[in-house]
């Protein structure tokens, strides 16, 4: 046996377990927070799914006004009732531990157990 070449492989295993568990986890965060988002046209929201970076868990929503609608002003609620500033924070403090138990359950499927999300029943 190959002490080396089994370690590497583990690195491997293990660095494509992190990624998948941080896409799985940036995907269902970035639902979540959009269903705080504020919501107008929709280009807000839809910007996020255009602007975020899911592998690195960077989720951004980039228009000219996203940072004022995030920061200040009151939300209308007419077209999105659960719609509130700091969305993100929102989704974070009610799905947070959710996004926790996805994101455990994730790796561990990958990295211990090897198996693939489709794989699971």
């Amino acid at each position: 046996m190959n002490v080396a070449a089994e370690m590497l492989k583990l690195g491997v295993r293990l660095a494509g377990a992190a990624a998948e568990a941080q896409i799985e986890l940036s995907k269902t965060a970035l639902e979540d927070c959009n269903k705080f988002c504020k919501f107008d046209t929709g280009e807000l929201c839809a910007s996020s799914y255009k602007a975020s970076n899911l592998l690195l868990g960077k989720l951004v929503w980039r228009t000219n006004y996203a940072r004022h609608a995030y920061y200040l002003g009151e939300a209308d609620r007419s077209k999105n009732p659960l719609a509130s500033r700091l969305w993100a924070h929102k989704a974070a403090a009610v799905f947070g531990d959710k996004w926790l138990e996805i994101t455990r359950r994730r790796f561990l499927q990958r990295a211990v157990f090897g198996f693939r999300k489709e794989e699971i029943k």
